[in-house]
């Protein structure tokens, strides 16, 4: 394994933690949740938004 494959395998489980992410179905704006995030879209006020 080349070190360039393991700082990539790092970064991939580094990914892994964090890998919740909503999507607004509306607009398709897509954003990485904070603690305060509700269901709702920044960026058109919508609703109908799904986690991935």
């Amino acid at each position: 394994m080349a070190i360039d494959d393991e700082i990539f395998e790092e970064i991939e489980d580094e990914e892994d933690i964090e890998s919740v992410t909503f999507a607004c179905e509306d607009c398709d704006h897509r954003w990485i949740p904070d603690d305060l995030d509700e269901m709702i879209c920044p960026l058109c006020g919508s609703d109908n938004v799904v986690e991935l």
